[in-house]
C-alpha cells in the first residue's frame, strides 16, 4: 500500500490553515466628526502600500477636504454598488465586488453605517465581519458615539439620539484601535471653517452637536474607553506570561429585565460593567403567571429587549416562577453571579407604597448578602402602560367566566342541600360553618382566579345568615356573637380561596417548568440512540417540527463539498423555504457560520429562521426554520438552540466514531501488510534461491550437464517459477479485494470448458496424478465469471495436491441441485482436523498437517476463493470425507439477476 507524502500532506495542512484564517480589523477610533480619522486611515494605507501590501479603497465617505482626498491619489478604488432607494440614488459599499477582487487590505469607511434595504446586511459592520471571515483585513472608522452600550450616555451628553450603533463585542482585543484625538477648540475651528460638513449640515449640527461641552464630555469618554482597552490588553499581557501566580475569577453580571423600555437602559448598564470588568454577563427574564396578560406592544417591546442584550453579548436566559425575588436569587446563586443590576421606577416608589408594600429591589437587597445590587433608577415616560398592565393583572385575576360560575352555583347549591339535611338531623350549626367552608375549599380548587373563591364565602355568609341563623328567612342577627362568627367565616373563605388560587398558579408554573425540563431531557435522549448522519438530521427535524409546529429544512455539504445536501419536514404540499433564494441565505450561513434570515440584521427578506450547526472544528450544517406564517419568540429560539446544539455533539460523535473506524481500518491494514511480508518472505526465497541455484550450476557446468539432468533442472525451475506466478497472482487478487475493485463480470459458461482451462493451467503440476472427473451429460451453462472461477479451482486443486503429497487422487465433481450449480473438489489426503475446520478460510491460516511440498504457502488461497465466491452470490465450504481426505466445494446460482453478457 502507498503511503502519503508527506510534502502533500503539509501543503493540505496550510490550505486547511489558510481557510481558517480570518482576517484583522483595525479601528481608526475618534469622539466626533472630523477628528482626522479618515485622514490617518488613508495615510496608513499610502505607508503600507510603499512596502508592496495590496491595499484596495473599498467605500470612502465623499468628503470636501482637498487634503484627504490627495491621499486616494496612488490607490486602487473598488467601484460603488448604485441604488436607486424611492427618488434618490445611493451609493453603496460592494461587498461581492470586494470578496472577488480579495486584496489583503480593504479601507471601508463608516463603521456603523446602515445599509440601504434589499442589501445581504442591514448594517455595514456585518459587511466588514464578511470580509474578515474571508481573510481580509479590513481598516475602518467609527466615533465614540456609535457604540451600542453607550448610546444611552451620548443621548443625555448631546439630547440626541444616535440610531447607528455597533456592538461592543467588534472591538474586542483581537481589534486594533487607534485613537485619534485632537484639542475640541482647534475641532470647533475646523468646524466654523468648513471643514467638517458641507454649509447645510453645518448649521444643523453647530446647534444640536458641535459644542464645547458636548465635545469635552465625548472626548472624555473616548479617551475613557481607550484607557480600559489598554488596562484590558495590559492585564491580559501580564496573565499570558505567568506574572502572577493567583488568577482571580472574573466577574458574572446579571440583569434583570422585563417588557419595560427602560430595560434598555438596564441591558447597556450591565454591557459597559461587563465589558469594563472582562466578566460574562447574563439577561435575565422571568414569566409570571401574569406574563399572558401581555400586550403586542409589550410583547415586541420585550423581544426587542431581549435582542438588544443578545447583540450586546448577553446570554439570554428565561426561567417560570411566581415569587421573582426568589427566582433571581436560586438562579444567581447556581451560576455564581456576583453583581446583580436592576432597574427601580421611582415615579410608583413613594412613601405610602414603602409602608404598604416593599418593591422587588427592597426584597432583593434584603435577602442578597455576597452579591452587589446595581440599582438603576428611572422615571418611567410609560407609566400608563404599566397601569394598564398591572389592571389587566388584576383584571385576569378577578374575572369570573361562565363555567366558573356554573360551577360556583352547582357546589353552592349541593352544599346548602347538605347544611339543611344535617340541621334537620339535628346537628349543631358549626358543623353547617364546615360544611361551608369545605364548600369555598372546593370552588377555589374547581375555579380559575380569586373571583369565584371570594363570591363563594359572601355568598356563603348570605345564606348562613338567610337559612340557618336567627330568626330564620331574614338578614338581622339576634345573637351578636355571631356577628363576630360570620366575619371570622368570611376573612377564613376569603384567605382559603386566595391560598388556594396562588397554589394553582404555583403548579402551572412547576408544571410549565417540568416541561421545559422533560423537553430538553427527551431531546439530549432521542439523540443517544441514533448513529448515522442521515437518522441525526431527520431526528431533529422531527423534534423542531413537533415542537414548533413549522416547516424546517437542512442543508449539509456533499461529500464532495461542492453541493449543498437538503433534508426537509414539512406539514404543506410545498415548503416555501425550499427554492433558490432560500437555499442561497442556506449557503451563506453555512460558510459565515452565522444566524441569519428573518428576524435577524442579515438577509432578513428571507422567509426563514437560519441557525448554522457548528460543530467542534466546522460547520456541519444549517437548520431553516419557516417564519412566513409568523415571527420566532424568543421561547422558540431557545427550543431551536437547545435541539440543535444536541444535533452538533450527536454529528460531532459520529464524525468521530467515523475517524476512529477510518484509523482502525489504517490500522488494520498496516497489520495485514506486515503479516503478509513476514509469511511471503521465506516462500519468495526459497523458489528465487531453487531458481537461482539451478541456473547458475547450469551456467558453470554446461559442458558437464547432459540432457536428461539438464531437463530435470530445468524443470525443477519452471515449477519454482510456476509457484511464484501462482502466488503473485494470489498477492493480486486479495490486494483488489481489500481495496473494494473486485470486479465480477457473469457470462453464461460451459462448466466442462472451466474445469478443462484450469486443469491445463496446471497441466505440468499434476500428470502424474490420478484426477476424476464428474460433469452432467447434458451441457451446464453457469452465469459467472470464468476467469475468477479458475483462479478458485487451481487455488482448491493445488490445496489438494499440497496436502495429499505423490500419491495424491483428485475428484472433480460437478451437478446441479436445488437450482445451484454444485463444484467439489476431494482428495484422499490426511483430512482436516476437527478443531480447524472453521479456520481454514480464514487468511494467513496454513494449518498444521505435514506436507511433502516444501513451500508450505502463506494462507492466502482458500480465503481469496470465498471472497471470489461470496461476490457471486454463492457459498463456499470443507469437510472431511467419510473415508479419508477433505472435500472443498462451493456453489453458484443457476439465474443471474439483470442482463447476462452471452459470447
Amino acid at each position: 500500500m502507498d503511503r502519503p507524502d508527506p510534502r502533500s500532506l503539509l501543503e493540505k495542512i496550510k490550505d486547511e490553515e489558510s481557510k481558517l484564517k480570518r482576517g484583522q480589523l483595525k479601528v481608526f477610533f475618534g469622539y466626533a466628526a472630523g477628528v482626522g480619522k479618515t485622514y490617518s486611515m488613508l495615510e496608513s494605507a499610502q505607508n503600507l502600500k510603499k512596502y508592496g501590501v495590496d491595499v484596495v479603497v473599498g467605500y470612502i465617505e465623499p468628503h470636501t477636504r482637498p487634503e484627504t482626498l490627495s491621499l486616494l491619489d496612488g490607490l486602487e478604488i473598488l467601484p460603488v454598488k448604485e441604488i436607486k432607494y424611492k427618488t434618490i440614488d445611493l451609493k453603496e459599499f460592494n461587498l461581492d465586488a470586494a470578496l472577488k477582487r480579495n486584496p489583503e487590505l480593504m479601507l471601508v469607511d463608516e463603521f456603523a453605517h446602515t445599509n440601504v434595504r434589499g442589501l445581504r446586511h442591514n448594517k455595514r459592520w456585518q459587511d466588514i465581519e464578511e470580509l474578515l471571515l474571508a481573510g481580509i483585513d479590513v481598516y475602518t472608522t467609527v466615533n465614540v458615539q456609535h457604540l451600542e452600550s453607550l448610546n444611552d450616555i451620548v443621548e443625555i451628553i448631546t439630547k440626541i439620539s444616535v440610531k447607528e450603533t455597533i456592538p461592543d463585542r467588534l472591538l474586542d482585543n483581537s481589534t486594533q484601535l487607534e485613537l485619534i484625538d485632537i484639542e475640541p477648540d482647534v475641532l470647533l475651528q475646523r468646524f466654523n471653517e468648513g471643514k467638517i460638513y458641507k454649509k447645510d449640515q453645518a448649521l444643523k449640527a453647530k446647534d444640536n452637536f458641535f459644542i464645547k461641552d458636548n465635545l469635552i464630555a465625548l472626548r472624555e469618554i473616548a479617551l475613557r474607553k481607550t484607557a480600559e482597552r489598554v488596562n484590558k490588553e495590559v492585564q491580559i499581557s501580564r496573565l499570558s506570561k505567568g506574572e502572577v501566580t493567583v488568577i482571580p475569577t472574573s466577574d458574572t453580571i446579571m440583569a434583570c429585565v422585563g417588557p419595560s423600555p427602560s430595560s434598555t437602559k438596564i441591558i447597556r448598564t450591565a454591557s459597559r460593567i461587563a465589558y469594563s470588568s472582562l466578566s460574562k454577563w447574563i439577561a435575565l427574564y422571568i414569566t409570571t403567571p401574569e406574563s399572558n396578560n401581555l400586550n403586542e406592544t409589550q410583547r415586541n417591546q420585550l423581544k426587542s429587549n431581549l435582542d438588544l442584550a443578545k447583540k450586546l453579548g448577553a446570554e439570554i436566559v428565561v426561567l417560570h416562577g411566581d415569587n421573582l425575588v426568589e427566582q433571581i436569587i436560586r438562579y444567581a446563586k447556581m451560576r455564581n453571579v456576583t453583581k446583580i443590576v436592576i432597574g427601580r421606577n421611582h415615579s410608583n416608589h413613594k412613601f405610602i407604597n414603602k409602608i404598604l408594600k416593599k418593591d422587588v429591589v427592597d426584597k432583593l437587597i434584603e435577602e442578597v448578602y455576597h452579591i452587589d445590587v446595581h440599582v438603576i433608577p428611572y422615571k418611567s415616560g410609560t407609566k400608563d402602560k404599566y397601569i394598564i398592565k398591572k389592571e389587566n393583572s388584576i383584571k385576569s385575576k378577578f374575572k369570573i367566566t361562565y363555567i366558573d360560575f356554573i360551577k360556583l352555583s352547582i357546589i353552592t347549591i349541593i352544599s346548602t342541600i347538605i347544611a339543611y339535611s344535617l340541621r334537620s338531623i339535628g346537628f349543631a350549626s358549626e358543623n353547617i360553618l364546615l360544611i361551608y367552608i369545605l364548600n369555598v375549599v372546593f370552588i377555589s380548587v374547581c375555579t380559575k382566579g380569586y373571583t369565584s373563591g371570594i363570591i363563594s364565602s359572601i355568598l356563603n355568609i348570605i345564606l348562613i345568615n338567610y337559612l340557618f341563623t336567627e330568626p330564620l328567612h331574614t338578614f338581622s342577627i339576634d345573637d351578636p356573637n355571631y356577628i363576630i362568627t360570620l366575619l371570622v367565616f368570611c376573612i377564613v373563605g376569603i384567605t382559603t380561596s386566595t391560598l388556594t388560587s396562588r397554589i394553582q398558579h404555583q403548579a402551572e408554573t412547576y408544571s410549565k417548568r417540568e416541561e421545559n425540563t422533560q423537553m430538553l431531557y427527551q431531546i439530549s435522549r432521542s439523540f443517544l440512540r441514533v448513529s448515522s448522519k442521515e437518522d441525526i438530521i431527520n431526528k431533529g427535524l422531527e423534534l423542531l417540527f413537533i415542537s414548533l409546529s413549522r416547516d424546517v429544512v437542512c442543508y449539509t455539504k456533499s461529500n464532495s463539498g461542492n453541493d449543498l445536501i437538503l433534508f426537509e419536514e414539512n406539514r404543506n404540499l410545498s415548503n416555501k423555504l425550499v427554492n433558490d433564494d432560500e437555499k442561497a441565505v442556506a449557503s451563506w450561513v453555512l460558510s459565515n457560520a452565522t444566524i441569519a434570515g428573518k428576524s435577524t440584521d442579515t438577509l432578513p427578506g428571507s422567509k426563514g429562521y437560519y441557525m448554522p450547526i457548528i460543530g467542534i472544528n466546522s460547520t456541519l450544517g444549517v437548520i431553516g426554520i419557516s417564519c412566513y406564517e409568523k415571527e420566532l419568540d424568543n421561547e422558540d429560539i431557545c427550543v431551536i438552540e437547545a435541539i440543535v446544539a444536541q444535533m452538533s455533539i450527536a454529528l460531532d460523535r459520529e464524525i468521530l466514531s467515523q475517524i476512529k473506524e477510518s484509523a482502525k481500518n489504517e490500522l488494520e491494514k498496516e497489520r495485514f501488510i506486515s503479516s503478509l511480508l513476514r509469511a511471503i518472505s521465506h516462500d519468495i526465497r526459497t523458489p528465487l534461491a531453487g531458481i537461482s541455484g539451478t541456473l547458475s550450476t547450469i551456467m558453470k557446468n554446461k559442458e558437464e550437464i547432459n540432457d536428461d539432468l539438464l531437463y530435470e533442472l530445468i524443470d525443477g525451475a519452471y515449477e519454482d517459477s510456476q509457484w511464484l506466478i501462482r502466488l503473485v497472482e494470489n498477492l493480486l487478487s486479495m490486494t483488489r479485494i481489500d481495496e473494494n475493485k473486485l470486479e465480477v463480470k457473469k457470462k453464461l459458461e460451459l462448466a466442462e470448458e472451466v474445469i478443462s482451462s484450469s486443469l491445463n493451467h496446471i497441466k505440468r503440476r499434476i500428470e502424474n496424478m490420478d484426477i476424476e472427473i464428474n460433469i452432467p451429460n447434458d451441457p451446464m451453462f453457469v452465469p459467472m465469471d470464468a476467469k475468477l472461477i479458475e483462479q478458485v479451482l487451481i487455488n482448491l486443486i493445488d490445496n489438494a495436491i499440497k496436502y495429499a503429497g505423490e500419491q495424491c487422487k483428485i475428484k472433480i465433481n460437478v451437478y446441479e441441485k436445488n437450482n445451484q450449480a454444485q463444484f467439489e473438489v476431494c482428495d484422499n489426503g490426511p483430512g482436516i482436523p476437527s478443531e480447524n475446520i472453521k479456520y481454514v478460510f480464514d487468511r494467513f491460516f496454513t494449518g498444521e498437517v505435514k506436507c511433502s511440498d516444501s513451500r508450505k504457502g502463506v494462507g492466502l488461497g482458500l480465503p481469496i476463493c470465498k471472497s471470489i465466491i461470496e461476490a457471486h452470490k454463492g457459498e463456499i465450504y470443507s469437510i472431511n470425507n467419510k473415508q479419508k481426505g477433505a472435500t472443498f466445494g462451493f456453489n453458484l446460482p443457476m439465474h443471474h439477476e439483470g442482463g447476462l453478457e452471452i459470447e
